[in-house]
């Protein structure tokens, strides 16, 4: 529902822009008027949940974006005019700062989000409360302590928040098909949202009516729940918000980039550089792999070939290895409003920030005098200070992470799934407990980058695998 810059011509997001200043300079007085200066941390709440709650997009037909965006809960908790202001707020900081929503589209998102969205939402919810009080006479005061009562309110939050974020992606989607019958289909036509409002309509709203609006409902129904059960408890669960969307938003979306890595395992006598997540094995470009090192039971360094195979690059070596290493360029990966692309900066749309992405990943099957050097390939390395095939399930292997050669404190070492095990000390140290089977020991390591038109960082990640048998 985010719209990008460029999609609206001037008249509509002129347009939209006239209509929301008036009601933000409204709002503004209306909730002067009625909130006491110890609720504005409820405001604040309110406006950081709601942000939260739009930075997880994903891409719809045409260019723009769809996402929940609490506003009916919000409007429940603190009242439309209040809720205006912190979706607003929230929408504004997305725009300014993630570049999220374009900056001259501010006044048409705010409109369908923050104005339609929550006067919608706010609306519905008392129309159900009211008409459950008369047909069901139930006070307005037991409404949230009865359990029918309970039940009812949810309900009617529920059925708000449904049609709130489906009018408002209607109206979004009203915008960007009027821009060819506004701009008529000359030269300047092309420059704004192409397509008419037989394609614009379908293509934003059946996401909405489906998975977008389903999703919508369920975040704002458990909230609700959660706080109507525990009232007198509301200040702690305000704060508890964001964290407790967060959550439910990394759960129902797909993992990003950063979730994979790049390890080497054994099957059977085959050893194969694998990329992606736990039992996930996705395809990779073999190219990327730029070099392999493997050294035998002796200490010395081996001939070894590689061929593709599916599922991983297959090093094929002259015999038993005690350490291979692969160095992975991982290429170029921006971050947009539509997730990860693996494209460089000056390739990719919506750009909210680009990485250079860089792997080097060893597995050590035997103790010996190679493994415990550092691999001068590796600009980011991880040295193991003892022998790990004398320990067993649940002991603390100690471990060395080397940057350019030298120990690097501060940095999170985790192990299988990406569980954060500790963070390297001054010399560059830190311990992972063990577990039987195969070990993936991982470290991450990121900073600027300089001169390089296509990436604002660099991005290192080093894996050590090996198995524990006891």
């Amino acid at each position: 529902m985010h719209i990008p810059d460029g999609y609206l011509g001037p008249i509509t997001y002129g347009g939209l822009w006239a209509v929301m200043v008036p009601i933000w300079m409204y709002a503004s007085r209306k909730v002067k008027q009625s909130v006491e200066v110890t609720q504005i941390p409820f405001l604040a709440m309110a406006s950081a949940f709601s942000m939260v709650a739009m930075i997880f997009t994903f891409p719809l037909p045409g260019g723009t974006t769809g996402h929940i965006t609490g506003s009916t809960l919000v409007a429940v908790l603190l009242g439309p005019w209040a809720a205006i202001l912190a979706v607003s707020t929230a929408l504004f900081i997305q725009a300014l700062v993630f570049g999220d929503g374009g900056i001259t589209a501010i006044g048409a998102n705010c409109f369908n989000v923050a104005f339609v969205g929550v006067l919608t939402g706010f609306s519905v919810y008392r129309v159900f409360v009211k008409a459950c009080h008369k047909l069901f006479k139930i006070p307005l005061s037991d409404q949230a302590t009865s359990s029918r009562g309970l039940l009812y309110r949810l309900i009617g939050a529920g059925v708000a928040s449904y049609l709130a974020i489906n009018l408002g992606g209607f109206f979004a989607a009203i915008e960007l098909g009027l821009q060819p019958y506004l701009h008529g289909t000359g030269p300047q036509a092309s420059t704004y949202f192409p397509f008419p409002l037989k394609i614009a309509i379908p293509a934003m709203m059946i996401p909405h009516l489906t998975a977008v609006g389903l999703l919508e409902v369920t975040v704002t129904v458990l909230v609700l729940l959660l706080i109507f059960k525990w009232q007198p408890k509301m200040t702690t669960l305000w704060k508890m918000l964001p964290a407790f969307f967060a959550v439910i938003a990394l759960w129902t979306l797909p993992t990003h980039l950063w979730a994979h890595d790049f390890w080497i395992e054994m099957k059977g006598e085959e050893l194969l550089v694998v990329y992606g997540h736990g039992t996930q094995r996705l395809e990779f470009d073999s190219a990327q792999v730029k070099g392999i090192k493997v050294f035998d039971l002796q200490g010395k360094e081996m001939n070894a070939q590689r061929e593709k195979k599916k599922g991983g690059v297959l090093i094929n070596t002259e015999g038993r290895p005690s350490l291979l290493f692969a160095e992975i360029d991982h290429g170029y990966w921006s971050k947009t409003i539509y997730g990860w692309k693996n494209l460089p900066k000056r390739q990719a749309s919506r750009v909210v920030e680009s990485v250079r992405s860089f792997y080097y990943t060893k597995a050590i099957f035997s103790w010996n005098e190679p493994v415990q050097k550092a691999i001068p390939q590796a600009k980011l390395d991880i040295l193991p200070l003892q022998n790990p095939f004398e320990l067993k399930s649940g002991d603390l292997f100690s471990l060395r992470v080397l940057h350019l050669g030298k120990p690097i404190s501060g940095l999170d070492v985790e192990g299988g799934d990406h569980q954060k095990q500790s963070v390297t000390d001054k010399e560059g140290v830190g311990k992972v407990k063990l577990v039987k089977g195969h070990q993936v020991i991982s470290v991450n390591y990121k900073e600027p980058v300089k001169n390089d038109p296509d990436a604002d960082f660099v991005t290192m990640t080093s894996t050590l695998t090996f198995e524990v048998t006891k």
